[in-house]
């Protein structure tokens, strides 16, 4: 009965391990500093992650009129209106994780470039 016992305590804990392992989503290697938005969105929704879709009718700071109205980025969360003129845009995964993605150049007449990224653990 003990090994019964000890092969089912095994397999309920692999069971349990397995699904928290699974719920992490590589970011893609591919993303580099400095390419089109574009192109970085691309490869992050043929990797599964979704652009997160934001309500149109928000408040729109710095080149979001741009981002939203003429490259249909609707995902843009905020940008700022002086400097570089950072925008922050949001993706999610299937298991909730969000990816925080930062473009430079989003003035009007110029193309978003990828900045920086990471997984954002604020508002899971």
């Amino acid at each position: 009965m003990r090994k019964v016992t000890g092969v089912f305590a095994t397999i309920t804990i692999v069971n349990l391990l397995v699904p928290a392992i699974s719920l992490a989503q590589a970011i893609p290697k591919t993303l580099k500093s400095g390419m089109p938005y574009a192109q970085a969105r691309t490869i992050l929704i043929n990797a599964g992650w979704r652009a997160v879709t934001l309500s149109p009718n928000r408040d729109r700071f710095g080149g979001m009129d741009h981002i939203i109205n003429k490259l249909g980025y609707n995902e843009v969360e905020t940008c700022s209106g002086t400097g570089i003129g950072f925008c922050r845009f949001t993706f999610a995964n299937a298991n909730g994780q969000k990816l925080a993605v930062v473009t430079i150049n989003n003035q009007p007449g110029q193309q978003p470039k990828l900045q920086r990224w990471w997984i954002n653990t604020e508002n899971r």
